[in-house]
């Protein structure tokens, strides 16, 4: 069966969210797009570069980022880094993770040991 397009978007909408969060924690230190893209990937989180440049834009419109033009060398590139305003951003939704990745643990483990109960139950029933 397969997971259908509302399964789809949700997991597009959770992928934004934990690339936005990487995003992040690679920009305490400056870098730029490129650098950003080449090391999540090495991470194994491809981005297409249409994900991550509007992104990066985004974030330095929100206050998230502070950029500045490096002229050195044979091209132009701009560099990032977190801002006081995106460090801030960075705790709160690393918190938030940490605190949903708990509760979906505890319901995971939850509605498993209810399953594994009745099935233990059914089994002990049909002897």
């Amino acid at each position: 069966m397969e997971a259908g397009p509302e399964a789809e978007h949700l997991s597009i909408e959770l992928r934004r969210g934990m690339i936005t969060l990487a995003v992040l924690i690679q920009l305490r230190s400056e870098n730029h797009g490129y650098g950003v893209k080449q090391a999540l990937s090495q991470l194994g989180m491809s981005l297409k570069e249409g994900t991550l440049y509007p992104m990066l834009r985004r974030l330095e419109a929100q206050g998230a980022l502070k950029s500045r033009w490096d002229t050195k060398g044979d091209r132009l590139r701009k560099y990032y880094s977190l801002s006081e305003q995106g460090a801030v951003m960075l705790d709160a939704m690393r918190k938030q993770r940490e605190l949903l990745v708990q509760i979906i643990e505890e319901l995971e483990k939850s509605v498993f040991d209810e399953w594994v109960g009745e099935r233990d139950l059914a089994q002990t029933e049909l002897k």
